[in-house]
């Protein structure tokens, strides 16, 4: 008994590893940045007194960390409590440090803890981050950062905020 050749079937299995022939070229073919270059940007957050939420990271020399990723954050203060950009205070940049390029591409680091300490008040914040980036060409790049802070410090001081999520774009030249 034979099996009768058919062409729907035929063009059906042609397209199906056609598309997985592309899916393949698409992932091979993303972009990466552009080695020793400074990315800067701003995140989703929304803006205080005409200042965006900034966002910047240096890419190492091999291409394969994102060095220094910092990005701004007021946590929990409230916006009103700001008569200029909250962004000029050390307190406000969260230091997230060096990211490693992870199996799929992109960058990502989970839980990196940053912390501040206020001298004049006391007051220590601690800020975990989960930050991923991809980058959609070589000088653009998107991302999230999902974050929680904690608080403590003199007089009882113990307040915890968030998980919260910012999506952010940062762009070279």
């Amino acid at each position: 008994m034979h099996r009768r050749f058919t062409y729907p079937r035929a063009i059906a299995h042609a397209a199906a590893a056609a598309l997985l022939v592309l899916a393949i070229c698409a992932t091979a073919l993303a972009s990466s940045p552009i080695a020793g270059k400074t990315y800067t940007g701003y995140t989703s957050a929304p803006a205080i007194h005409g200042h965006r939420g900034p966002v910047s990271f240096k890419v190492s020399s091999n291409g394969r960390r994102l060095m220094t990723f910092e990005y701004g954050n007021i946590a929990c203060t409230p916006m009103n409590s700001f008569t200029g950009s909250p962004y000029t205070s050390a307190a406000n940049i969260i230091k997230v440090g060096t990211i490693t390029v992870s199996g799929s591409g992109g960058f990502s680091v989970t839980n990196a803890k940053s912390t501040y300490v206020n001298s004049k008040s006391g007051k220590k914040y601690v800020t975990t981050s989960t930050v991923a980036v991809k980058f959609k060409t070589a000088k653009s790049a998107s991302g999230t950062v999902s974050w929680s802070q904690k608080t403590t410090g003199p007089g009882g001081v113990n307040k915890n905020c968030g998980p919260y999520e910012l999506s952010f774009t940062a762009t070279t030249k």
